[in-house]
């Protein structure tokens, strides 16, 4: 098993191994066992704070995951090919024994591990001590925590949905408490069955979770039944299920401009009239339906401001900087000349004014300097919008544009009240669609994603002054990640 599922077998063996009798051999009270792991309802809770720090390690959102989606996807260039800060990604030639390969899989996994012990000490124990509405509440969270982790694998290490209606082999699929390497053997499920287990987790979350918190705060950084319906409407793009995605939008979003989801009871998750205020402090806006939040204290292990923010020489009057891994390719979406020069987030991009590195252009739309504390999107409520217009289109083509049109107005407008939207015919929206996802979520690891799910190739990258990166045709055996070394050696049901 991977090193990072090894420290959760040893977690998990505190919460399973059989105890001496208690009269013989008392515990302490700090220790965590299998008998008072869920003895209270602070300890309870605790485990799903827990789960939710293990989702934003490093392999995760903490922030790799969604680094090494938008490195590979065309949009960055490496300053550095240095191989253990996604050069290998970057170039597409990772191997079963590449850091990051191993690194995700095993974070991942040690979430999913996390999740159904939890649900296991839930199920014996843990209901009787905080009664069904808590009990509901927290394994509906897990739960969405979990599919959150299989989603964002299949993403990378299994071919798309959309290629053969998920017949591809896909991931080993682990819903019990593994305490140990005995019953680690497992088979890859199909493509398919894991998202069917990833939309019945999403599905018992919903039921489970609540409609909102007590903060504003917690509303960002917790899920709640509107967090796991908007990512519903992601997995089902991203499945190509059109008419599923409608379905769950339709719960959040309203049927008419001004779009909000006031109508769902919950949380009134709407766009954010600057989108500016969505990556600054406190990062609580209503269009953050979920984010990883981050502090002095709690720092990323792979900070996106770090990764995108230049170095000083090349940041004369930004203000701030960071480690300058990966800047902006010239001729990816940039060079977009319906990106114009008065949409506001252009103010996203920094151009290197002088010196080595003379008009090179890096992404800020995470600012904050060392420790590098931005929040961390997962997902954001101006997705949803262009994942319902999208759907809307290629469900019902041309009488469907005026709504689409509309939806996708409200998130270029918000930005660019002057453009024209000139698209008449489902072809040209749907590519104003796209290229507007491509501009809205810059560096926030969906880019990957979108080019999987329509089966396109992974672009070329030529630099200038730099190697360049030939393109990936979706046909070709570095089109995803191969499964660990680690998986292959410990796991004899592959």
């Amino acid at each position: 098993m991977l090193r990072g599922l090894l420290i959760l077998f040893i977690s998990a063996c505190f919460l399973f191994s059989c105890s001496k009798k208690a009269e013989l051999n008392p515990s302490p009270t700090s220790l965590i066992t299998e008998g008072n792991a869920f003895a209270t309802s602070s300890r309870i809770l605790n485990q799903v704070y827990g789960l939710y720090s293990t989702f934003k390690q490093t392999g995760l959102y903490g922030s790799e995951y969604p680094v090494y989606s938008d490195i590979r996807a065309g949009d960055f260039i490496s300053t550095n090919l240095n191989p253990n800060i996604g050069a290998l990604t970057y170039q597409c030639v990772v191997e079963s024994g590449s850091p990051e390969v191993n690194l995700i899989w095993q974070q991942a996994y040690q979430l999913i591990n996390g999740c159904n012990v939890f649900l296991a000490g839930m199920e014996k124990s843990g209901r009787a001590v905080v009664g069904d509405s808590l009990t509901a509440n927290y394994e509906a969270e897990v739960r969405g925590l979990r599919a959150i982790a299989y989603y964002s694998m299949l993403q990378l290490y299994a071919q798309p949905y959309t290629k053969d209606n998920g017949a591809s082999p896909g991931l080993p699929l682990r819903l019990t408490a593994n305490a140990g390497l005995a019953n680690y053997s497992l088979k890859r499920s199909s493509v398919a069955d894991v998202y069917a287990r990833i939309l019945t987790d999403l599905d018992s979350a919903e039921i489970g979770l609540p409609l909102k918190y007590s903060t504003a705060l917690i509303n960002t950084t917790r899920l709640h039944k509107n967090s796991v319906i908007a990512f519903k409407t992601r997995v089902d793009l991203t499945m190509g299920k059109y008419d599923k995605v409608i379905a769950e939008a339709s719960k959040i979003v309203s049927s008419s401009a001004p779009y909000t989801a006031v109508a769902s009871g919950g949380v009134a998750n709407a766009l954010e009239s600057d989108i500016t205020v969505v990556f600054k402090s406190p990062y609580t806006s209503l269009e953050s339906v979920f984010s990883v939040p981050f502090s002095s204290n709690d720092i990323p292990g792979v900070p996106l401001a770090s990764y995108y923010l230049p170095v000083l020489a090349d940041a004369t009057g930004l203000g701030t900087v960071g480690q300058g891994q990966y800047y902006l390719y010239a001729g990816g979406i940039v060079a977009d000349a319906q990106w114009t020069a008065t949409d506001k987030r252009r103010g996203f991009l920094f151009t290197t004014p002088s010196g080595g590195s003379t008009g090179r252009q890096w992404l800020t739309k995470y600012k904050v300097g060392t420790p590098f504390t931005d929040n961390c999107p997962v997902i954001r409520y101006s997705e949803v919008l262009l994942n319902l217009s999208e759907a809307l289109l290629r469900l019902n083509g041309d009488a469907s544009i005026p709504t689409a049109k509309n939806l996708l107005g409200a998130v270029r407008h918000r930005s660019d009240a002057s453009y024209v939207i000139a698209a008449a015919t489902t072809p040209d929206l749907l590519s104003a669609i796209l290229e507007e996802r491509h501009i809205e979520f810059l560096g926030e690891g969906l880019r990957n994603t979108d080019l999987m799910r329509l089966g396109l190739d992974i672009p070329a990258k030529s630099p200038a002054g730099s190697i360049s990166v030939a393109a990936v045709p979706a046909t070709a055996g570095n089109y995803i990640w191969p499964l660990p070394n680690a998986e292959l050696l410990y796991n004899p049901g592959l």
